[in-house]
Protein backbone atom coordinates (compact mmCIF):
# COMPACT_ATOMS: atom_id res chain seq x y z
CA UNK A 1 0.00 0.00 0.00
CA UNK A 2 1.08 3.58 -0.81
CA UNK A 3 0.58 6.45 1.89
CA UNK A 4 1.09 10.04 -0.01
CA UNK A 5 3.52 12.51 1.65
CA UNK A 6 1.35 13.90 4.41
CA UNK A 7 1.55 10.23 6.16
CA UNK A 8 5.30 9.10 5.37
CA UNK A 9 5.80 7.32 8.46
CA UNK A 10 9.39 4.76 9.07
CA UNK A 11 9.79 2.73 12.04
CA UNK A 12 12.75 3.42 14.59
CA UNK A 13 14.18 0.87 16.45
CA UNK A 14 17.60 -0.47 18.39
CA UNK A 15 16.15 -4.15 17.04
CA UNK A 16 15.97 -3.92 13.62
CA UNK A 17 15.96 -7.86 12.78
CA UNK A 18 12.87 -8.39 15.13
CA UNK A 19 10.33 -10.12 13.07
CA UNK A 20 7.30 -7.92 14.22
CA UNK A 21 9.48 -4.82 13.41
CA UNK A 22 9.97 -6.65 9.70
CA UNK A 23 6.05 -7.40 9.72
CA UNK A 24 4.92 -4.55 10.17
CA UNK A 25 7.74 -2.68 8.03
CA UNK A 26 6.32 -4.35 4.99
CA UNK A 27 2.40 -3.97 5.94
CA UNK A 28 3.06 -0.09 5.90
CA UNK A 29 5.41 0.25 3.25
CA UNK A 30 7.76 2.05 6.02
CA UNK A 31 11.59 1.77 5.99
CA UNK A 32 13.42 0.76 9.16
CA UNK A 33 16.23 3.58 10.53
CA UNK A 34 16.27 5.37 7.36
CA UNK A 35 19.11 8.09 7.35
CA UNK A 36 16.94 10.79 6.53
CA UNK A 37 14.35 9.98 9.44
CA UNK A 38 14.26 13.57 10.29
CA UNK A 39 11.97 14.16 7.14
CA UNK A 40 9.70 11.41 7.46
CA UNK A 41 6.14 13.35 9.31
CA UNK A 42 5.55 10.13 11.70
CA UNK A 43 8.10 7.89 13.68
CA UNK A 44 6.93 4.61 14.64
CA UNK A 45 9.15 3.93 18.02
CA UNK A 46 9.57 0.12 18.61
CA UNK A 47 11.78 -0.44 22.02
CA UNK A 48 10.97 -3.14 24.52
CA UNK A 49 8.32 -5.00 22.42
CA UNK A 50 5.72 -1.52 22.47
CA UNK A 51 5.43 0.80 19.63
CA UNK A 52 5.17 4.32 19.95
CA UNK A 53 4.01 7.29 17.79
CA UNK A 54 6.29 10.58 17.69
CA UNK A 55 5.34 13.18 15.08
CA UNK A 56 7.48 15.36 13.65
CA UNK A 57 7.82 17.99 16.66
CA UNK A 58 7.99 15.27 19.06
CA UNK A 59 4.38 14.58 20.17
CA UNK A 60 4.22 10.87 21.29
CA UNK A 61 0.71 8.70 21.24
CA UNK A 62 0.62 5.31 22.71
CA UNK A 63 -2.16 2.59 23.16
CA UNK A 64 -2.16 0.10 25.69
CA UNK A 65 -5.69 -0.66 26.85
CA UNK A 66 -4.64 -2.49 30.35
CA UNK A 67 -3.13 0.61 31.56
CA UNK A 68 -5.95 3.45 32.35
CA UNK A 69 -4.67 6.54 30.26
CA UNK A 70 -7.05 7.20 28.15
CA UNK A 71 -10.24 5.77 30.52
CA UNK A 72 -9.95 2.14 29.28
CA UNK A 73 -11.17 0.57 32.34
CA UNK A 74 -14.07 1.66 33.57
CA UNK A 75 -14.65 0.05 36.64
CA UNK A 76 -17.54 1.68 37.61
CA UNK A 77 -20.87 1.19 34.81
CA UNK A 78 -24.52 0.68 34.58
CA UNK A 79 -24.53 -1.75 31.97
CA UNK A 80 -27.33 -2.27 30.11
CA UNK A 81 -28.44 1.64 31.90
CA UNK A 82 -25.68 2.87 29.89
CA UNK A 83 -26.81 5.70 27.52
CA UNK A 84 -24.12 4.07 24.88
CA UNK A 85 -26.09 0.38 25.26
CA UNK A 86 -29.67 1.81 25.23
CA UNK A 87 -29.03 3.32 22.28
CA UNK A 88 -27.79 0.21 20.54
CA UNK A 89 -30.45 -2.06 22.00
CA UNK A 90 -28.67 -3.92 24.36
CA UNK A 91 -32.29 -4.83 26.06
CA UNK A 92 -33.38 -6.42 23.07
CA UNK A 93 -30.66 -8.52 22.91
CA UNK A 94 -28.59 -7.06 20.39
CA UNK A 95 -25.09 -7.98 20.37
CA UNK A 96 -23.02 -7.43 17.18
CA UNK A 97 -21.99 -4.24 16.78
CA UNK A 98 -20.03 -2.38 14.35
CA UNK A 99 -17.49 0.42 15.46
CA UNK A 100 -17.10 2.38 12.01
CA UNK A 101 -14.36 5.01 13.52
CA UNK A 102 -12.32 2.95 16.17
CA UNK A 103 -10.05 5.79 16.66
CA UNK A 104 -8.50 5.31 19.94
CA UNK A 105 -11.27 2.40 20.58
CA UNK A 106 -12.26 4.22 23.73
CA UNK A 107 -16.12 3.61 22.96
CA UNK A 108 -14.84 0.44 21.24
CA UNK A 109 -13.20 -1.15 23.72
CA UNK A 110 -15.87 -0.05 26.73
CA UNK A 111 -18.91 -1.52 24.84
CA UNK A 112 -16.73 -4.63 25.25
CA UNK A 113 -16.98 -4.36 28.87
CA UNK A 114 -20.36 -4.56 28.56
CA UNK A 115 -20.68 -7.68 26.61
CA UNK A 116 -21.25 -6.32 23.01
CA UNK A 117 -19.54 -8.10 20.56
CA UNK A 118 -17.38 -5.64 18.35
CA UNK A 119 -15.60 -5.47 15.15
CA UNK A 120 -13.90 -2.03 14.00
CA UNK A 121 -12.55 -0.10 11.29
CA UNK A 122 -10.11 2.09 11.28
CA UNK A 123 -8.55 3.80 8.15
CA UNK A 124 -5.03 5.13 9.75
CA UNK A 125 -2.64 2.86 8.97
CA UNK A 126 -0.50 3.86 12.00
CA UNK A 127 -3.61 3.91 14.11
CA UNK A 128 -4.38 0.65 13.04
CA UNK A 129 -0.53 -0.27 13.79
CA UNK A 130 -1.02 0.74 17.39
CA UNK A 131 -4.08 -1.08 17.75
CA UNK A 132 -3.32 -3.96 16.42
CA UNK A 133 -0.98 -4.35 19.07
CA UNK A 134 -2.71 -3.26 21.89
CA UNK A 135 -5.55 -5.86 21.13
CA UNK A 136 -3.11 -8.25 21.05
CA UNK A 137 -0.86 -7.71 24.14
CA UNK A 138 -3.93 -6.78 25.84
CA UNK A 139 -4.98 -9.25 29.18
CA UNK A 140 -8.79 -8.25 29.33
CA UNK A 141 -10.74 -11.23 28.18
CA UNK A 142 -13.44 -9.31 26.88
CA UNK A 143 -10.83 -7.37 24.64
CA UNK A 144 -8.99 -10.56 23.03
CA UNK A 145 -11.16 -11.69 20.26
CA UNK A 146 -11.88 -8.08 18.72
CA UNK A 147 -11.51 -7.87 15.39
CA UNK A 148 -9.77 -4.94 13.80
CA UNK A 149 -10.46 -4.08 9.75
CA UNK A 150 -7.80 -1.85 8.42
CA UNK A 151 -9.95 0.26 5.86
CA UNK A 152 -11.37 3.52 5.04
CA UNK A 153 -15.56 2.87 6.54
CA UNK A 154 -16.89 3.84 3.32
CA UNK A 155 -15.29 1.63 1.24
CA UNK A 156 -15.71 -1.25 3.85
CA UNK A 157 -19.13 -0.96 3.71
CA UNK A 158 -19.54 -1.00 0.19
CA UNK A 159 -16.94 -4.09 0.03
CA UNK A 160 -18.10 -6.00 2.94
CA UNK A 161 -22.56 -5.56 2.54
CA UNK A 162 -24.05 -8.89 2.95
CA UNK A 163 -20.72 -10.32 4.03
CA UNK A 164 -20.74 -9.82 7.90
CA UNK A 165 -23.57 -10.34 10.31
CA UNK A 166 -24.00 -7.16 12.96
CA UNK A 167 -27.24 -5.88 14.64
CA UNK A 168 -26.22 -2.68 14.95
CA UNK A 169 -23.66 0.13 13.52
CA UNK A 170 -21.91 2.58 15.87
CA UNK A 171 -20.40 5.85 14.65
CA UNK A 172 -18.51 8.18 15.92
CA UNK A 173 -17.98 11.28 12.70
CA UNK A 174 -14.75 13.88 13.49
CA UNK A 175 -15.61 17.24 13.00
CA UNK A 176 -13.65 20.34 13.35
CA UNK A 177 -15.81 22.05 16.06
CA UNK A 178 -15.80 18.74 18.11
CA UNK A 179 -13.27 17.92 21.06
CA UNK A 180 -11.91 14.56 22.08
CA UNK A 181 -11.90 15.44 25.66
CA UNK A 182 -10.39 12.76 26.81
CA UNK A 183 -7.08 13.20 25.14
CA UNK A 184 -5.09 15.53 26.58
CA UNK A 185 -3.54 18.68 24.72
CA UNK A 186 -0.15 16.87 22.91
CA UNK A 187 -2.26 13.38 22.10
CA UNK A 188 -5.01 15.33 21.09
CA UNK A 189 -3.18 17.23 18.28
CA UNK A 190 -1.42 13.96 16.88
CA UNK A 191 -4.58 12.34 16.70
CA UNK A 192 -5.84 14.86 14.88
CA UNK A 193 -3.19 14.98 12.39
CA UNK A 194 -3.50 11.21 12.07
CA UNK A 195 -7.27 11.18 11.59
CA UNK A 196 -8.12 14.51 9.88
CA UNK A 197 -12.09 15.30 9.81
CA UNK A 198 -14.43 12.64 8.15
CA UNK A 199 -15.82 15.15 5.28
CA UNK A 200 -17.43 11.94 4.23
CA UNK A 201 -19.79 11.44 7.47
CA UNK A 202 -22.77 11.89 5.31
CA UNK A 203 -22.14 9.63 2.87
CA UNK A 204 -20.98 7.02 5.52
CA UNK A 205 -24.19 7.13 6.91
CA UNK A 206 -26.09 6.95 4.05
CA UNK A 207 -24.29 3.43 3.12
CA UNK A 208 -24.61 2.18 6.19
CA UNK A 209 -28.42 2.64 6.26
CA UNK A 210 -28.12 0.93 3.48
CA UNK A 211 -26.79 -2.51 5.73
CA UNK A 212 -29.54 -5.34 7.08
CA UNK A 213 -28.75 -3.83 10.74
CA UNK A 214 -31.25 -3.46 13.31
CA UNK A 215 -30.13 0.18 14.60
CA UNK A 216 -27.54 2.62 13.53
CA UNK A 217 -25.88 5.24 16.33
CA UNK A 218 -24.50 8.16 15.20
CA UNK A 219 -22.49 9.63 18.15
CA UNK A 220 -23.07 13.30 18.31
CA UNK A 221 -21.81 16.49 20.58
CA UNK A 222 -24.64 17.30 22.45
CA UNK A 223 -26.26 20.44 20.39
CA UNK A 224 -24.90 19.56 17.31
CA UNK A 225 -27.28 19.23 14.09
CA UNK A 226 -28.50 15.57 13.32
CA UNK A 227 -25.87 14.03 10.72
CA UNK A 228 -28.97 13.21 8.64
CA UNK A 229 -32.32 13.35 9.07
CA UNK A 230 -34.43 10.37 10.29
CA UNK A 231 -33.04 10.26 13.71
CA UNK A 232 -36.07 7.97 15.65
CA UNK A 233 -34.33 8.22 19.29
CA UNK A 234 -31.88 10.67 20.57
CA UNK A 235 -30.52 9.69 24.34
CA UNK A 236 -28.89 12.75 25.59
CA UNK A 237 -26.15 12.71 27.93
CA UNK A 238 -24.13 16.22 29.21
CA UNK A 239 -21.97 16.68 26.56
CA UNK A 240 -22.89 14.07 23.88
CA UNK A 241 -26.01 12.71 22.40
CA UNK A 242 -26.26 9.28 20.52
CA UNK A 243 -28.62 9.74 17.58
CA UNK A 244 -30.56 6.03 16.81
CA UNK A 245 -32.03 5.15 13.42
CA UNK A 246 -34.09 2.32 14.02
CA UNK A 247 -33.83 0.35 10.54
CA UNK A 248 -36.22 -2.69 11.13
Amino acid sequence: MDFDSVNRICIVSSNPDSEKLRKWSSYLNAPINPEDVQHYRFQLLFECDHFTLKDFEGRRLSINFDENHLDYKRLRHRGKNELIAKALGAAKGYRKVLDLSVGLAVDSVFLCQLGFEVQGVERSPALYTLLSEAFSNTQQKPLQDYVLHHLDSLNFLKVKRGLLDFDAIYFDPMYPHKKKSALPKQEMIIFRDLVGNDSDARDVLREAIAWPVKRIVVKRPLNAEELLPGVTHAYEGKVVRYDTYVLR
